[in-house]
């Protein structure tokens, strides 16, 4: 296989930080790594392949020099820079939200609809679906085929690392000062997170809408009709996103049956029938997303219910990016 110059947008991000390590875990052909943020990012240092890179200012970058470029920085740097980049020549995989809507770039879920790679072409970018979608349609397409989907549920237990560094740092503060006895600061979050349950849509400039959340989901699935029903709450836990999600199929689908229907691609691990994975507990470097408490909903046996767990930063955030990128070399490129 080929190597290949390889940006990351947004590299002092936890997102950044973690495709470093990934990269270099899953031995991506890179021929040279290009760390690349805003200002406020830029001059550390970052270790990959034993050698110490210093992140660049993205501003002062020549974008002939990547052949492909992971940008994990945020809508901020997708808007001005993505375009600008692949205009150059330089293949994009965007994992904000900018490009989520445009109906000419492709919207990939990485082994759900993987055909739509191809149309890469049209603007050499490719955007990955929100982590919120991404766990939950992987989790969905274990257990059920298209054709049995009638309706879709999800709730949403948001982490503070899905804000980034700010939203760790300021649980972390809170939470400090609170078992010390001092009053809480709120910076990021308008009301104390610490110990505490947010509605997560109070944070816009954060966090995707519901809209978003339903749009991107049938967009995937190429469904525009399907019914899906989204909430989402910010929880006081530092890393791991759990959803609580109930699948309406046509007949019921029997549980004994899913251990043989999950495919062995999509790294996922059902829990024992008396356990059940949590964030706090379980979630580790195993790259996997984790699926535990299966029952029907009482008294609806065509719906089927699932808690479902995995890591935001390292599964959600950076692999979901690396693998869309390693399926589009070894399929399309």
């Amino acid at each position: 296989m080929a190597s290949w110059n390889i940006a990351i947008v947004g590299a002092s991000t936890l997102v950044g930080e973690a495709m470093v390590e990934l990269l270099q875990e899953r031995g991506f052909p890179v021929e040279q790594l290009f760390l690349l943020d805003s200002d406020e990012g830029e001059g550390e240092f970052v270790r990959f392949n034993g050698k110490n890179l210093t992140i660049e200012s993205i501003s002062d970058f020549d974008w002939s020099s990547a052949n492909l470029a992971f940008f994990v920085g945020g809508n901020e740097l997708s808007s001005q820079y993505a375009e600008q980049a692949a205009s150059s020549g330089c293949l994009v995989i965007d994992s904000s939200s900018h490009f989520a809507d445009n109906p000419n770039i492709p919207l990939v879920v990485p082994y759900i609809n993987n055909d739509v790679l191809s149309d890469y072409r049209n603007h050499n970018i490719i955007s990955i679906a929100s982590g919120i979608v991404t766990q939950l349609l992987r989790a969905v397409f274990a257990v059920a085929q298209p054709h049995e989907i009638t309706q879709l549920s999800v709730s949403n237990l948001i982490p503070a690392s899905f804000y980034g560094k700010a939203g760790v740092d300021e649980l972390a503060g809170q939470s400090a000062r609170l078992l010390n006895g001092l009053a809480v600061e709120n910076d990021l979050f308008t009301k104390q997170l610490a110990f505490n349950l947010l509605p997560a849509f109070e944070q816009p400039a954060y966090f995707i809408s519901e809209q978003d959340i339903v749009d991107q989901c049938r967009r995937v699935l190429g469904d525009y009709q399907l019914p899906v029903s989204v909430d989402s709450v910010n929880v006081p836990v530092f890393y791991g996103l759990a959803q609580t999600v109930r699948i309406m199929t046509t007949y019921p689908i029997m549980i004994d049956d899913l251990e043989q229907r999950i495919p062995d691609n999509y790294s996922i691990m059902l829990a024992e029938k008396d356990d059940y994975p949590t964030p706090v507990t379980e979630l580790d470097s195993s790259l996997t997303l984790k699926i535990g408490d299966v029952r029907y909903s009482y008294g609806v046996p065509e719906q089927l219910q699932l808690w479902t767990v995995s890591d935001n930063i390292r599964y959600l955030g950076a692999l979901m990016a690396i693998e869309a990128a390693e399926l589009l070399i070894n399929e399309y490129l």
